[in-house]
């Protein structure tokens, strides 16, 4: 949820002592992994963009209820194999993400239908964008757009301008995602189908748009993981982190204010 220039950044400006060389990029690179993973377990929920088709039972009233954090629906599939169009349905909450309901507007000539053997158990595909951001409005920065057509494989990515992006962001062109592991000027190299999504072609002239982590999460983040690498040098005292051949385990004792705040803020209670 941070990528390594911005902690850099933030330790630099609360005035501790980080490395202006390379030599400690890969560990702090896994020590910012691992923090962010240990956000995800602990509020059982990701804060990122994944494309998934989740499956639901034909509900007894025009109200179908989700089992998960639904930022954007991509594609409304009925039971029945029928696209239900945008027009023909409400997301509730009306003014807030993520939705957790998806209900057919009463003025609707679409029903709830079962598929065609008459089944009504998982038939109902709800294709989107899944996870949490509380304002979703903002989750997406205008980055730039394609200098070139892009097929289904292509990794070098040129646009009309590199200024706003940085190596560790989420990119996204249409409904594909990818991550950007390289810049070079406006020539991002980014993988492609990443979260789920599907490579496809993409057009030039299309918009490119950077994914913005919540604000209070990326606190939480730069804090526990600052606190876990200075532990290395015997500097901290909230975290253990051990460093390993498969990577980095935290293992927080006392997490940071801040990230204990955002934990109870936004835990899944099922």
């Amino acid at each position: 949820y941070v990528t390594l220039a911005e902690y850099k950044a933030y330790v630099n400006s609360r005035g501790q002592t980080v490395t202006t060389d390379t030599a400690d990029d890969a560990i702090i690179t896994l020590l910012l992994r691992a923090t962010s993973r240990y956000f995800d377990t602990q509020t059982g929920r990701i804060f990122y963009p994944s494309v998934e088709t989740r499956y639901y039972d034909v509900p007894k009233s025009r109200t179908l209820t989700l089992d998960g954090d639904l930022l954007e629906v991509i594609t409304l599939t009925n039971g029945d194999g029928v696209v239900i169009p945008s027009t023909e349905y409400n997301l509730k909450p009306k003014n807030t993400q993520p939705y957790v309901f998806i209900r057919l507007k009463d003025t609707s000539t679409y029903i709830w239908a079962t598929d065609g053997a008459g089944d009504y158990q998982d038939v109902i595909a709800v294709t989107g964008i899944w996870g949490y951001h509380n304002y979703y409005t903002n989750a997406w920065l205008n980055g730039s757009t394609l200098a070139e057509a892009l097929d289904t494989s292509e990794t070098a990515i040129d646009v009309t301008s590199g200024t706003l992006f940085a190596v560790g962001n989420t990119v996204r062109f249409d409904n594909e995602l990818g991550y950007i592991s390289a810049i070079a000027t406006n020539t991002l190299t980014s993988t492609r189908a990443e979260n789920g999504s599907t490579a496809a072609a993409h057009d030039s002239g299309e918009d490119v748009f950077i994914w913005q982590p919540m604000e209070d999460l990326k606190a939480a983040v730069l804090e526990t993981a600052m606190q876990a690498y200075k532990r290395r040098f015997g500097a901290g005292t909230s975290n253990t982190a051990t460093v390993t051949a498969a990577g980095v385990v935290l293992a927080p004792k006392d997490i940071p204010a801040s990230a204990v705040d955002f934990i109870k803020t936004y835990r899944k209670y099922t």
